[in-house]
C-alpha cells in the first residue's frame, strides 16, 4: 500500500479558505498522478471543494470553464 503522499497533500488544498482555481487545478494534477485506493480517496474530495470554492474555482470545478 502507498503511503498516501499524495492524498496528504490533496486535503491539504481543502485546509485553507476560499479553496481557488489554481487549487483546483492542483488537486486534478494530484487525482491524476494517484493510483489505487489513493485515486479513489482524492475524488472522494471533490464534494469538499465544489463547497469551498472561490468564483473561479466553482466554474472549473463544474466544467463551466
Amino acid at each position: 500500500m502507498s503511503d498516501m503522499m499524495l492524498l496528504a497533500k490533496a486535503q491539504a488544498l481543502l485546509g485553507h479558505h476560499p479553496f481557488t482555481l489554481a487549487d483546483a487545478r492542483a488537486l486534478e494534477a494530484l487525482e491524476e498522478d494517484a493510483v489505487g485506493e489513493e485515486g479513489l480517496c482524492i475524488a472522494e474530495l471533490w464534494e469538499s471543494a465544489l463547497s469551498q470554492a472561490d468564483e473561479d474555482a466553482r466554474r472549473y470545478l463544474l466544467g463551466k470553464e
